[in-house]
């Protein structure tokens, strides 16, 4: 993509991640700082012993410092973020990697245009690419998305290596670096070393050591290492290097299939704009270029990746486990003395037969030394305990297992010494890939990301909106739809109808949309005020997350918003705690956007009109605000009219079951009609007696006089 083609992931800052309130050892930082920009929360909750839903508000605090933008700064009420909270998990339906929805789950808004319009540009590119790629091919490229799992990196101090140090210097050196991930021992002495030994197969000696003392614990499974070595975790902890790779094998593998049988993918922005390759040094040099040539690295990465696998799982090993081994070759022993007895031949033979076969068995287990001479001696006190020289004497042939058990032990620290060598081979080899691998890695999820978000605008039937600048404040949107209703639409349910709707200055052209910065809304119940309420405020929620909006075109405002649901003001059912709440817009400084749905319940109408006229009438200078009413005969006394435009949804009247029939496209300058009125004319068509048809006739009659006042009370002002 751009230069962020993550925008929505890129790489954090060693300042934004020390900043966290949880902290990691420094050989684990790099894996962290990886975790919280993919984001991984499987990974980190692991990493960091806490929770994945803690892990998601550990990724929003590291977005927010990264953004330098907090996400309550932006969507400043409990219900602005709860309606992100449900666009953002619509969204993640359409991600099909495990990463790419926990990626979408938590983004983070901004106000900062730059890179607003960095991240539009990506979605506009996976716009394209949706085209480009076509239905058929879409769906093949999100089932090979579908099977990629990143692997959770297991850090176990059962698996770690043992450290052991000389002075209390080193061990603080070891703890401060590897925290409580490896164990730390102090020796002063080969038995102590020796007596580690007898906890695993192998131990890390670190200090300086001179040649007297190499020589003192000069033994299979002692390790050397120096103080220098400690922050390279390759010579410390390979295994975890290796293991943090092994972990995106399957990743990697998917994307080299992909950009293999993709060629739109392959010469997409995301691919062409950033390569890749970057750097990937390779033993032949650094490599950059092309995506023909980040294919062969990152097969050449997956291969490396491949071989590290392999000797963990032991498969370049002696097959088999020590005890496995001696059974095979007292088989094979066993056998062969059989086929001597039955040809006739003596002791002489067989023991010279047994001589070339210790001698293949000793090659095979690469021993030395005295243990050569155990591995004879253990052969021969088993043919001695038979009876004399014949092929058959004493048979059938064993190791003498007491004498055996100490090469086994030697045998076993000498195969995880040479296994640690080999890791330490491999993980300084992969760690050349380690830029390459990342941003492979992010590029593979992003993609998922980018697709999601193609698909669920064109499903949704989203556009990218126009972001209001200089000192023109207003927000707007022309055939907006309900995100919610949309879905219910998607799902067979009634066709959605679009409405135009702004306040302030826009450029839109909505017919009869006068610039005022603040609207009442009005009309019956069921008219279709809170579902215009909510496509304006999830218009403004997804154009600072960088995502489209539900509408044919808007300009939105990069203001912060304050939305009160009604659901919040019948849940609490508060009058103090709404009008806490409220009084947040007064406490800040500066434009917003504030969204009321219908605050009347609270207390009785007359001072509830009183107070919200108030509060109109003060709204902080550059505020935008849409209040829905249908306390507009009590409020509009109240309120100047220089600032504050009234408008209606205005219904038609009721059908035979008693719902609505709505023009749901909002009148501006105008009082919508309410419900009442409209149940009273529904039953005045069906009433035949004289008294009461002149009881509804009355009603009716004082409602629209009501009505007309409040109107020319409005036109006056």
């Amino acid at each position: 993509m751009t230069s962020s083609s993550s925008s929505l992931s890129s790489s954090p800052s060693s300042s934004s991640s020390s900043s966290l309130s949880h902290s990691v050892p420094p050989f684990l930082e790099r894996y962290f700082k990886d975790c919280l920009s993919l984001p991984d929360l499987y990974s980190l909750a692991s990493l960091l012993r806490i929770g994945e839903r803690e892990a998601e508000r550990v990724v929003l605090k590291h977005r927010e410092s990264v953004s330098g933008c907090k996400l309550r700064e932006l969507l400043c009420t409990k219900e602005a973020r709860e309606l992100r909270v449900e666009i953002l998990e619509m969204l993640s339906r359409y991600a099909v990697t495990r990463v790419g929805r926990e990626k979408i789950r938590t983004l983070t808004p901004t106000s900062d245009r730059e890179e607003l319009q960095r991240r539009f540009y990506d979605v506009r590119a996976g716009m394209e690419l949706l085209q480009l790629l076509g239905d058929e091919n879409i769906r093949r490229v999100r089932a090979r998305l579908s099977k990629v799992e990143l692997e959770r990196v297991v850090i176990s101090r059962a698996r770690a290596p043992i450290i052991a140090v000389q002075d209390r210097e080193t061990e603080q050196l070891v703890r401060n670096y590897y925290g409580d991930f490896i164990t730390v021992e102090f020796v002063d002495s080969a038995d102590t070393a020796r007596e580690l030994l007898s906890r695993g197969d192998c131990i890390l000696l670190v200090g300086e050591q001179g040649r007297e003392q190499e020589h003192e614990y000069d033994e299979p499974g002692i390790i050397p290492r120096g103080v220098d070595e400690l922050s390279e975790p390759c010579k410390i902890y390979p295994e975890f290097v290796v293991r943090r790779y092994i972990a995106r094998q399957g990743v990697i593998e998917a994307l080299i299939e992909i950009l293999e049988q993709f060629e739109a993918i392959r010469n997409s922005k995301l691919f062409s704009d950033a390569n890749i390759t970057v750097t990937a040094t390779t033993g032949t040099g650094t490599a950059t270029g092309t995506a023909t040539a980040a294919i062969a690295d990152l097969k050449a990465a997956a291969s490396l990746i491949r071989e590290a696998k392999a000797e963990l799982e032991g498969g370049t090993e002696v097959a088999g486990s020590f005890d496995e081994l001696l059974v095979r070759y007292e088989e094979e022993i066993n056998s062969e003395a059989m086929r001597i007895m039955r040809r006739g031949g003596g002791g002489d033979e067989f023991r010279a037969y047994l001589e070339n076969v210790l001698s293949q068995m000793a090659d095979e287990l690469m021993l030395r030394g005295d243990d050569r001479a155990t591995l004879w001696e253990s052969a021969l006190e088993g043919i001695e305990a038979g009876a004399g020289a014949d092929a058959g004497a004493g048979m059938p042939f064993e190791f003498a297992r007491e004498k055996i058990a100490s090469l086994r032990t030697r045998y076993n620290r000498d195969r995880a010494e040479r296994c640690y060598y080999r890791l330490v081979e491999l993980a300084s080899q992969l760690e050349r890939y380690e830029e390459l691998v990342g941003r492979a890695t992010e590029k593979l999820f992003y993609l998922d990301f980018l697709l999601a978000v193609a698909l669920f605008s064109r499903d949704f039937e989203l556009n990218i909106p126009v972001l209001i600048d200089g000192d023109r404040r207003g927000l707007g949107v022309e055939m907006g739809k309900n995100i919610f209703l949309k879905e219910e639409e998607l799902k067979g349910g009634a066709r959605v109808i679009p409405v135009s709707y702004s306040i302030g200055e826009v450029k839109l052209g909505i017919f009869g949309a006068t610039h005022h910065p603040v609207a009442i809304l009005t009309g019956a119940n069921s008219g279709g005020k809170t579902c215009l309420l909510n496509t304006l405020a999830s218009s403004v929620i997804l154009t600072e997350l960088g995502l489209p909006v539900p509408a044919e075109r808007a300009e939105i405002p990069l203001l912060p918003l304050y939305l009160y649901r009604r659901k919040m003001i019948k849940k609490t059912g508060s009058f103090e705690y709404s009008l806490r709440a409220l009084s947040r817009i007064f406490m800040r400084e500066g434009g917003k956007v504030v969204l009321i749905d219908e605050l009347e319940a609270l207390t009785e109408p007359g001072a509830m009109g009183r107070i919200m006229a108030s509060i109109l009438n003060n709204l902080p200078e550059d505020t935008l605000a849409v209040v829905i009413t249908h306390l507009i005969h009590e409020i509009l006394p109240h309120i100047s009219m220089e600032k504050i435009r009234v408008d209606g949804i205005e219904p038609e009247g009721l059908d035979d079951s008693g719902e609505i029939i709505v023009d749901r496209q909002p009148i501006f300058n105008h009082i919508g009609s309410s419900m009442p009125e409209l149940v009273i004319k529904k039953l005045l068509g069906r009433v035949r007696r004289a008294e009461l048809r002149a009881v509804y006739e009355e009603i009716i009659r004082v409602l629209e006089e009501e009505r007309a006042k409040v109107s020319s009370e409005m036109i006056r002002k």
